[in-house]
């Protein structure tokens, strides 16, 4: 047993994390210490703890790894959890990734010959180790999960835990070991029992991220006030290859994973689940009512007599989920929905989806540059949503093509069915993160039903 299962400091700090499933009240039920990788009594403890968390109605399993120190630190103070006495000594307490010192410790059992505890254990591929002392670094972004920079190679700590292997360990590892030129190989991974805490992948040194890439193209629009065909930033050849790149990956998922047909019964399964979020999501935001009787009838536009063929898929598609690098671009981020079961991050699904959430991702590139900065264009009389949608619309249509996409009346139907639930779902997640973005999934609702 830990000792923080009985201290408030840890749920407190829990809850204002942005990895974290917020609620008014947290909990933790139950927190159990890994072994240590290095013990305090050498003037620095190093260790993972499990903690279970009761947050409003739901239950999660978290991975906060903690650093102990005989000394206060107060660089270190953004990390700060608490003071506690271990061995009759008093150590002030630090989430150990936010600790330089700390995370090279938690990183060790990656070097050659390296002796870790008995319950962890460090998995490697391809001749991969760090040196010990490694430099690292913390990225800063924060989101469902927490990265690190050592070396060539990016680690990420899982902070919401499942029993299981971790979704993107699994897929990540079936395409490196069929030498996939479309993702950053798969390096290792750190494991407990039967749950995993982190995975490593090849650090893209020249990589931009996705979604900047894109929002690049889109700020060319401001003080030009030109379509987006005719801007210098044009996305669309990229928005071609990025399509391209996502089908391949499908095909190489599709090639190593399991796969199946969804029929009448299947399709039946399908739209009771897209109906289930529009009345669970319409509960909590009464907004989305008003679009209620036209996604239900999309939804049941979803042609049953057609054969659907379902694979693995990434399950959580979105342009921060690709880099652009000097090669080309890379997929990455296989986990899904932290925030789902893993069952139903591991469920077979139609690629449609995915791409249903690369176009929704598209649609809000272009739409967030309202929201964070207020303006589109400086000229006054530029129509800034025409803008806007013109370059969405071009892009949406380029990554379609380069995808492949097959244009059958059955096949739309199921991409849009698809995209309602996305932008469904959106809604949810901005009325309750970010107020100032709903009309983006909100006007997209207005266009899809």
């Amino acid at each position: 047993m830990s000792i923080w299962t009985q201290r408030p400091e840890l749920a407190a700090y829990l809850g204002r994390q942005r990895w974290f499933a917020r609620s008014q009240q947290v909990t933790v039920t139950d927190a159990r210490s890994l072994k240590w990788l290095r013990d305090p009594s050498s003037g620095l403890g190093v260790r993972f703890e499990i903690i279970s968390v009761a947050s409003g109605t739901e239950v999660g399993i978290y991975n906060v790894p903690l650093s102990y120190r005989p000394e206060p630190h107060e660089e270190l103070s953004h990390g700060f959890i608490g003071a506690t006495i271990v061995d009759n000594r008093t150590f002030y307490v630090y989430d150990a990734l936010h600790d330089g010192e700390a995370r090279g410790v938690l990183l060790s059992g990656f070097a050659e010959g390296a002796v870790v505890p008995d319950d962890i254990s460090f998995g490697r591929l391809q001749g991969f180790s760090l040196e010990p002392g490694a430099d690292n670094v913390l990225l800063g972004v924060e989101q469902s999960n927490t990265s690190v920079i050592a070396g060539d190679a990016m680690v990420k700590f899982f902070r919401r835990l499942t029993p299981g292997v971790n979704p993107d360990i699994e897929v990540q590892e079936a395409l490196t070991l069929a030498d996939s030129e479309d993702i950053s190989p798969l390096l290792g991974w750190i494991r407990s029992g039967d749950i995993d805490l982190a995975m490593v992948s090849t650090f893209q040194r020249s990589a931009t991220d996705g979604w900047d890439t894109a929002r690049a193209s889109v700020r060319a629009l401001q003080n030009d006030a030109i379509r987006a065909r005719e801007a210098g930033g044009d996305f669309a050849a990229e928005a071609e290859r990025l399509g391209a790149t996502t089908a391949a990956v499908h095909t190489q998922m599709r090639e190593l994973l399991p796969v199946a047909i969804w029929g009448p019964v299947e399709l039946d399964a399908l739209v009771v689940r897209l109906e289930r979020r529009l009345d669970e999501v319409i509960a909590a935001h009464p907004i989305v009512a008003e679009y209620a009787d036209g996604a239900r009838a999309a939804y049941e536009r979803i042609d049953r007599g057609v054969p659907v063929p379902v694979q693995r898929i990434h399950g959580d598609f979105h342009l921060g989920q690709t880099l652009r690098t000097t090669t080309g671009w890379k997929i990455i981020d296989f986990e899904g929905e932290p925030s789902k079961p893993r069952e139903d991050r591991i469920r077979l699904d139609s690629p449609l989806r995915d791409l249903a959430g690369m176009l929704r991702s598209l649609d809000y590139v272009a739409h967030s540059i309202t929201p964070m900065t207020g303006v589109i264009s400086l000229d006054p009389q530029v129509d800034e949503a025409a803008v806007a949608d013109d370059w969405v619309r071009r892009n949406q249509i380029a990554f379609l093509l380069g995808y492949g996409f097959d244009r059958s009346d059955a096949w739309v139907a199921l991409l849009r069915a698809y995209a309602i639930d996305k932008a469904v779902y959106e809604v949810a997640y901005e009325e309750d993160h970010r107020p100032d973005w709903v009309s983006i999934p909100i006007r997209a609702l207005q266009k899809l039903v």
